[in-house]
């Protein structure tokens, strides 16, 4: 079970340690799948998650923020550092930058029915595939434990959870909108 973000900051105000910890298990793979879907270089994408983690620790952003905008900070910082990366490769589009600001206020203000179409979309992918991504990506599982779960390789693991994410991908395109309500899925799912 994951950490809430409540859990997270808490968890920072009393050791740091703890809490990096537990904002790695919560946001780590979803920051890095949202980041591949703007850069799509898989490495760069865990380098900028891992810059915005850093920030978000050396600048003490746990001390000010709440846990309510935990999640938005996060997927923001990203985005912007993405689009930092699409600047500096000659490849930044102003169009696009309004259309990740307006895909973000939707985010934001996202509705149950939006959350109840994603969970059944989760409920409609092949059997292997939505147990896959249920354990990944909503259940915070490693590839190695979900692969245990399984009963199946790690790298089938990664390819359900590849297949599994572009299905959901095509039915939800907004990036921002998609993972920050898979992340709210995941929170509700645990309270």
């Amino acid at each position: 079970m994951q950490a809430s973000d409540g859990e997270i900051l808490a968890a920072f105000r009393r050791d740091m340690d703890e809490g990096g910890r537990l904002l790695f298990g919560r946001y780590y793979k979803p920051l890095v799948l949202f980041s591949s879907g703007l850069i799509d270089d898989a490495d760069r994408s865990e380098d900028v998650v891992q810059d915005v983690f850093y920030q978000f620790i050396k600048g003490k952003v746990y001390e000010e923020i709440t846990a309510e905008t935990l999640s938005s900070y996060l997927f923001t910082s990203v985005k912007h550092r993405c689009l930092n990366e699409l600047r500096g490769q000659r490849t930044y589009v102003q169009l696009e930058v309004l259309r990740q600001e307006a895909m973000e206020e939707e985010a934001v203000t996202y509705s149950p029915e939006l959350v109840k179409a994603i969970r059944e979309a989760v409920e409609h992918l092949p059997e292997k595939t939505r147990l896959t991504i249920q354990k990944v990506v909503m259940g915070g599982k490693t590839y190695k434990q979900a692969a245990a779960e399984l009963d199946v390789s790690v790298n089938t693991v990664k390819t359900l959870l590849s297949r599994g994410l572009k299905e959901l991908r095509r039915q939800f395109p907004d990036p921002i909108l998609f993972f920050m309500l898979i992340g709210k899925i995941n929170v509700a799912d645990n309270q």
